[in-house]
């Protein structure tokens, strides 16, 4: 099984966009809305500004997509020191998928890109990275022998918004048995499932919402 710490190296190096090690933003809390009638929507709750120089303001340049594939830009500012901002960013028509970027106010040299020049990256990077899912706890299950609890999961979505899984966990008669999750960008996944028939052995299957269509890729018990 992939070790957790090479997902989160991976992370690192290709998420942040147009950010640097003193300066970040990140959305951190998001919901899908319930009162949406034919589309699922999205709440952007809170993010997450990490700088350096704690007594210069921000500014930060959110891109948000919507159904229709188009993205706009939301700028907002930011005094100095503050940490965990809240967002309450919400709308039916959002997908999930999103792009952050920051910037010192007085940095009068950098230039937010444009929402067609994020549109085309996402589009790049949609077409080229595909989201990756792996159980990254099991433990024995104490209520039988030979068997398995399956605790968390961990997922990678290089464009952000939602990603599904379609879990598979092999059972002692070499059958599977589905279990379906999912999860707004990347991070870890709770599951807490439990059975006297797991081997630990699965097979998952990520992909960029709905349909379930990637291949499907295997892992042993670690």
């Amino acid at each position: 099984m992939k070790p957790l710490a090479a997902i989160l190296f991976t992370l690192g190096c290709s998420l942040v966009h147009g950010q640097t090690n003193t300066l970040r933003f990140r959305i951190t809390h998001i919901k899908e809305l319930t009162d949406c009638q034919s589309k699922k929507g999205i709440c952007f709750e809170q993010g997450n500004i990490f700088a350096e120089n704690r007594t210069k303001d921000v500014e930060v340049a959110l891109y948000l997509e919507r159904s229709s594939g188009i993205f706009h830009m939301i700028r907002r500012r930011y005094p100095a020191g503050l940490l965990n901002v809240p967002l309450n960013i919400s709308d039916c028509d959002y997908t999930g998928n999103h792009y952050a970027y920051i910037k010192y106010v007085d940095d009068t040299d950098y230039q937010f890109p444009s929402v067609e020049e994020v549109a085309r990256w996402h589009k790049e990077t949609i077409q080229t990275r595909k989201p990756e899912f792996v159980i990254t706890l099991i433990k024995p299950n104490p209520q039988c022998l030979h068997s398995y609890r399956i605790e968390s999961g961990f997922v990678y979505s290089p464009a952000g918004g939602r990603v599904d899984i379609k879990l598979l966990l092999e059972t002692t008669t070499g059958q599977w048995r589905t279990l379906t999750l999912h999860r707004y960008g990347t991070g870890p996944v709770p599951i807490h499932y439990a059975a006297c028939d797991l081997t630990g052995n699965y097979k998952a299957i990520a992909n960029y919402g709905y349909p379930l269509t990637s291949d499907l890729t295997s892992n042993d018990k670690p």
